[in-house]
């Protein structure tokens, strides 16, 4: 994702940050570290004793789990992802924060992610489950954490999905937090509910730290617009001949606004202001009455 700022009013595209911060540059080392050491020595007993096990960290008390699981990934792109948008989205808020707050930051949420992760394991084995899952790897819950408070910090700044379509974060962090929650548990082999933690963990995190100033969206203004579409259902027979002026809707429609109606009628008497009620078509003098008896009625039912 590349990021769409705005100089001067000009738009300027730039990929990344304009610096990288030392925190980033050391969790960068760190992950890359541990991951040509999984590559040397293999995954197996990495994953074993540091990956995220749900089973192991509750019955087996090897507490450090939430901790060091996210230095651990198991791929090239697993890795590749997560430490770009690290470097891309991270940098600019160590920028503000100051290192030892954004480090804090990240592991406060990674290790809270985890936690997290533990709770639907622990739910199952209260109810009876005893089987085991497989171990957990990854930075995402703190990647996903450093997004929404990058979203909050930056909401109208717009990146470049897949290096072609604008949107702005804060929507671009909706629709992230949306397909995570309703991926949950869809065995696809990724830890959703991971994801999820982060973002859970990170707005704690900011609403406790006092920087949470929410995304900007304007809610109440799209519940005003809702509020003046009234839907119908019309099963009235259609017109036919001469009279019908427009092809008549039929089943569920969107009834047009008591402003609009009257942005017409006003159209059609200054119309008739200038040329006369008799110079009308016969169509416009049909649509008048019409516009009379909705405005009418729209008029009756209010009292």
């Amino acid at each position: 994702m590349n990021q769409w700022d705005y100089q001067q009013g000009t738009p300027r595209m730039r990929f990344g940050p304009n610096k990288m911060g030392d925190g980033v540059r050391q969790l960068l080392i760190a992950n890359v570290a541990v991951y040509m050491l999984t590559q040397i020595m293999g995954m197996g007993i990495w994953a074993s004793w540091f990956g995220l096990n749900p089973h192991d960290v509750i019955f087996g008390l090897r507490i450090w789990q939430p901790f060091t699981y996210m230095f651990l990934h198991g791929g090239f792109w697993h890795i590749a992802m997560n430490m770009l948008m690290l470097w891309m989205f991270g940098s600019e808020l160590e920028g503000v924060w100051g290192r030892k707050e954004f480090l804090r930051f990240y592991v406060v949420t990674g290790a809270g992610a985890g936690v997290f992760s533990l709770v639907p394991y622990f739910v199952g084995v209260l109810g009876g489950y005893r089987g085991t899952i497989p171990s957990i790897i990854g930075a995402s819950g703190a990647i996903y954490a450093i997004l929404l408070a990058y979203a909050v910090t930056y909401p109208d700044r717009k990146v470049l999905v897949y290096m072609l379509v604008p949107i702005k974060v804060k929507y671009l962090m909706l629709i992230m937090g949306f397909m995570t929650f309703v991926s949950v548990g869809n065995g696809d082999g990724i830890s959703h509910i991971t994801h999820l933690g982060g973002l859970v963990v990170g707005w704690f995190y900011l609403k406790r730290n006092g920087r949470y100033r929410g995304l900007n969206i304007p809610w109440r203004q799209w519940l005003r617009r809702f509020k003046k579409i009234r839907i119908i259902q019309d099963d009235a027979p259609r017109q036919t001949g001469p009279s019908a002026s427009k092809p008549h809707q039929k089943g569920w429609h969107r009834v047009r606004s008591e402003t609009e109606l009257r942005k017409e009628m006003d159209a059609l008497l200054d119309k008739i202001t200038k040329v006369g009620y008799e110079n009308l078509s016969n169509t416009e003098k049909e649509r008048l009455l019409e516009l009379s008896s909705q405005l009418s009625n729209d008029g009756d039912s209010r009292d």
